[in-house]
This record gives C-alpha cells, sequence and structure tokens, in this order.
C-alpha cells in the first residue's frame, strides 16, 4: 500500500515537473467562443435582428398555412355537394396553396433561403471582427496557441509552429 502511494505521489511530481516546464517553454492559452457570442452587445443585437426575422416569416408561413388548412376543411365539408368542376377547381386551389407553402418555406427558411443568406451576411464581420481581437491578442501578449474551448480547435498559432512544410517534404521523399 505505502509502495504503491509513494509511486503515485511521484508520478504526480514528475507530471507537476515536466507540466511546469513545459508551460515555462510555450504559451497556450483558450477561449471559450460561445461566452464571446453571448457576452458581446454586438453579437446579442445580431441575434436579435435574426431571431425578429425569423418570427415574421415563419408568423407569414403560420398565415399561409392557416390558409390552407382553412381551404382544405372547406373542401371536405362541401365535397359532396360539389360539381366535379368545381370539385377539381377546389382541389388545383389547394394544391397550388401547398406548393406556395413548399416554395415560401424553403425561399425564407430553407438551407439556402433568405433567413440563411441574412444570417451569413450579418455574421461574416461579427466573426471577422472577433478572429482579428484573436490574432492581436496573441501577437501582443505572446502566446503560442490559443485554442476554441467550444469547438476543440486552433484559433490562433504562431506561425513557427507550423510543420506543414517539413511534413510535405517527409511525404515527398518517399515518391
Amino acid at each position: 500500500m505505502k509502495k504503491g502511494l509513494y509511486v503515485l505521489t511521484s508520478v504526480l511530481a514528475f507530471l507537476l515537473l515536466i507540466s511546469s516546464t513545459a508551460q515555462a517553454q510555450m504559451k497556450i492559452r483558450y477561449i471559450n467562443t460561445q461566452r464571446v457570442l453571448t457576452d458581446l452587445p454586438e453579437a446579442q443585437e445580431l441575434q436579435k435582428q435574426l431571431d425578429d426575422l425569423k418570427k415574421t416569416y415563419e408568423a407569414e408561413f403560420q398565415t399561409m398555412q392557416t390558409n390552407a388548412q382553412k381551404l382544405l376543411e372547406e373542401l371536405q365539408k362541401q365535397s359532396l355537394l360539389l360539381s366535379p368542376e368545381k370539385k377539381a377547381e377546389k382541389e388545383a386551389q389547394l394544391a397550388q396553396k401547398q406548393q406556395e407553402l413548399e416554395t415560401y418555406y424553403y425561399s425564407k427558411l430553407g438551407p439556402q433561403g433568405e433567413y440563411f443568406q441574412k444570417n451569413q451576411q450579418l455574421q461574416e464581420p461579427l466573426m471577422k471582427k472577433i478572429n482579428d481581437t484573436i490574432k492581436r491578442v496573441g501577437e501582443e501578449n505572446g502566446y503560442d496557441y490559443i485554442l476554441d474551448l467550444v469547438a476543440g480547435s486552433v484559433l490562433y498559432s504562431k506561425p513557427e509552429h507550423d510543420i506543414t512544410d517539413a511534413v510535405l517534404a517527409e511525404l515527398n521523399k518517399g515518391q
């Protein structure tokens, strides 16, 4: 038991020694980008604009959907009373409303719709500002790396830590 405790204590002391030595040589910091986006007033305003736009599109879609539903119910109630021509006319109207609903949804809220485009348009300058600030803070404070805690990615690194050329050279040796 004492021997196990001694080994564990020795390993921990060794790891702390290595850790402090490595830390003195390299400055690595992290940032929580989610908190930046939550706490930054500019990002909050941007999110409010996007939320308002989305609510407008969703309300418009809901109104269109309600109108289509009313037309369907009307058609079902009057189905037996309508002539075949009138019934076909109402069914065509309903099909057109459903097509309009689908078109509206994809043009406004779909993956390439207006909401998506507006989101990109508004966020691009903000993200550039944040990334430029991260880079500036890294350079001014002499950090070797700045990591994103949320995404698990490197946001900034000193160019001297880039080993891409060495890896490419090694790969090209084998050819």
